[in-house]
């Protein structure tokens, strides 16, 4: 797997270079909100526009992250809540049957009739 994600890395970084160097001489006039930019070469907003790209990406998948890490944090303490639950259950000792005829039943077997 990593030799695929190497070489399709590889693919993507001739043809990007390839891209750059055949329109090295082509420059374009950009609007940007209301302030023209006149005679930027075209690998500059190819670049810019990829590192925009990337910073949204990287913003949005880390506060997915961090979503994902507070919810598994979640999930540890409820798994460790409910097993020091069960732990108590475990070691509860055992009463004695408190109820009105569990008496006269003890009594009535000790008797012998």
């Amino acid at each position: 797997m990593w030799v695929f994600k190497g070489l399709l890395f590889l693919v993507l970084l001739f043809t990007l270079v390839y891209f750059f160097v055949t329109n090295s001489g082509q420059v374009v006039d950009i609007n940007f909100f209301g302030k023209p930019y006149l005679g930027i070469s075209i690998y500059w907003v190819v670049v810019i526009c990829f590192l925009v790209g990337f910073a949204t990406s990287f913003i949005l998948a880390a506060f997915r992250e961090l979503k994902l890490h507070n919810e598994i944090r979640a999930l540890k303490r409820q798994g460790a809540t409910q097993d020091r639950e069960i732990a108590d259950l475990r070691t509860l000792p055992l009463k004695q049957d408190t109820s009105p005829g569990a008496d006269q039943l003890q009594a009535g077997e000790g008797s012998g009739d």
